[in-house]
């Protein structure tokens, strides 16, 4: 797949995309448009040419394209690319314990140890381990008519470069289905500073069907935008 080509086309032009449609690079074939309750919607495809099982997908928040990841039918974190940096990520392979989807959804648990490299302007600038550990609660539940399994989960990110490790838990969703993992909430810590997340999906929406390919998140932009509002005067 000519996946630079693509992201040369949103460093020239990153808004490009939102003109009502997203529309996946040449040769790849959209199957899945999720709308989440963060400003969010994300676009999944696969590609020809790719290896059986690989996948990627975008998110586009209220300000356009945010971050375009390549994975694969474990969900190994292949390729991470933010829309709004020039700082990219990429698996070292040969993981010491690979993600595993499949240990998952067979033993309920999967314990993950990895490497990735850091890249600026396609220069290594550091190398990042993650550790932590997926987790199935046992709780089943349905949005949007989708059947999901909840996770409890935990990651540890440590830097070569330095700085504050961060640490983040929570609790996703996986689909047996399309085999995908989706957000939750989520709190994350790093040098001293607690953020947190919802990114739980609202719509599932595939080919066909109203909303496929829209670019424009529908829930949460409200809330979102009021939040970094500057406050008005006190009493």
């Amino acid at each position: 797949m000519k996946i630079w080509a693509f992201l040369a086309a949103l460093a020239v032009s990153p808004m490009a995309v939102q003109a009502g449609t997203f529309a996946p690079p040449k040769g790849c074939n959209a199957y899945l448009t999720v709308q989440m309750k963060s400003c969010e919607v994300s676009h999944h495809w696969t590609c020809v040419g790719d290896p059986e099982g690989d996948h990627w997908a975008m998110s586009i928040d209220g300000e356009g394209p945010a971050y375009l990841q390549h994975l694969d039918s474990e969900f190994r974190w292949l390729q991470g690319h933010p829309q709004r940096t020039d700082v990219s990520r990429a698996l070292i392979t040969n993981e010491v314990d690979a993600n595993s989807l499949t240990e998952l959804l067979e033993t309920q648990r999967d314990d993950f140890d990895f490497t990735q490299t850091v890249s600026q302007n396609g220069k290594q600038i550091a190398v990042e381990r993650i550790t932590g550990y997926d987790r199935l609660t046992g709780e089943r539940l349905t949005i949007d008519g989708e059947p999901l399994l909840v996770t409890e989960f935990e990651i540890h990110v440590v830097s070569s470069a330095g700085g504050a490790p961060s640490h983040t838990t929570g609790n996703q969703f996986v689909s047996e289905r399309f085999r995908l993992f989706f957000q939750g909430h989520e709190v994350e810590t790093s040098g001293g500073e607690v953020f947190e997340y919802d990114d739980t999906p609202v719509l599932f929406i595939e080919p066909g069907e109203a909303g496929f390919l829209s670019d424009r998140p529908e829930f949460g932009c409200d809330a979102m935008m009021s939040a970094l509002s500057p406050s008005g005067p006190h009493d």
